[in-house]
């Protein structure tokens, strides 16, 4: 076994080979949890291809938002928490998501949305616009 915390590389340390593999203890794994659990569920069937064609996409979102300064990752976790609907207002404590560019939410949204993440689409789409018309000045 190994316990690992690579955003990076998660696809191919939990799949693992012929001796070993990892149990991926991640950040992304919140944002992207029902993408994980799919393929996760694809790994325990033994349906590997099914598992890196789920995963796969996920890694350039992970790598996105644990970019250097590794340290504002959580300011990407909380917005795709809030472009979910897990919570009604992106605001962190101390004003932590200020640690990011419009261009990086931007980018996180792109990700998300490709990657399945986005659980509910419809409401990502509008609080996106939103975002977009207060920190970029852009409307739709």
């Amino acid at each position: 076994k190994m316990f690992t915390g690579d955003d990076f590389n998660y696809g191919e340390l939990i799949a693992g080979d012929d001796k070993n593999h990892s149990h991926g203890l991640l950040g992304i794994f919140d944002p992207i949890a029902p993408v994980a659990a799919a393929a996760l569920t694809a790994l325990a069937e033994g349906k590997v291809n099914d598992y890196h064609q789920i995963i796969s996409p996920t890694v350039a979102l992970g790598r996105e938002v644990f970019r250097d300064p590794t340290r504002h990752y959580k300011a990407g976790v909380v917005f795709i928490a809030w472009l979910n609907g897990h919570q009604d207002h992106f605001t962190m404590a101390a004003g932590l998501e200020s640690a990011r560019d419009v261009t990086h939410y931007a980018t996180v949204f792109r990700l998300a949305d490709a990657c399945g993440a986005l659980t509910q689409p419809e409401l990502a789409i509008e609080r996106m616009r939103k975002f977009l018309d207060v920190h970029a000045g852009v409307s739709t």
